[in-house]
C-alpha cells in the first residue's frame, strides 16, 4: 500500500465502511459489491467493509416504551 496516500487509503477504507451501511448491499458479498479489482484498492475496501459488518453486530439496539420515553403517558 506505499504507492496510496493516507488519505486515499483512508477513502477507499470508508467506501468500503458505507457500502456494508447501505441496506441494497446488506448480506452481499464483498466480491459482489467491491469496485475495485486489483490490489491494494481491493483489499483496504474490503477491511471498511468486513469491519462496518463488525461493528453493526455489536451494536445494542435499544428502543424504550412509549412509557420511558414520555413519563407523562403513565
Amino acid at each position: 500500500m506505499s504507492d496510496l496516500s493516507a488519505f486515499r487509503r483512508s477513502r477507499i477504507y470508508a467506501q468500503g465502511w458505507k457500502a456494508a451501511r447501505e441496506p441494497r448491499t446488506r448480506g452481499a458479498l464483498p466480491k459482489d459489491v467491491n469496485p475495485y479489482p486489483s490490489e491494494p484498492e481491493k483489499s483496504r475496501w474490503d477491511e471498511g467493509y468486513a469491519n462496518a459488518l463488525r461493528s453493526n453486530r455489536q451494536q445494542v439496539r435499544f428502543t424504550p416504551s412509549r412509557a420511558e420515553a414520555d413519563p407523562a403517558a403513565k
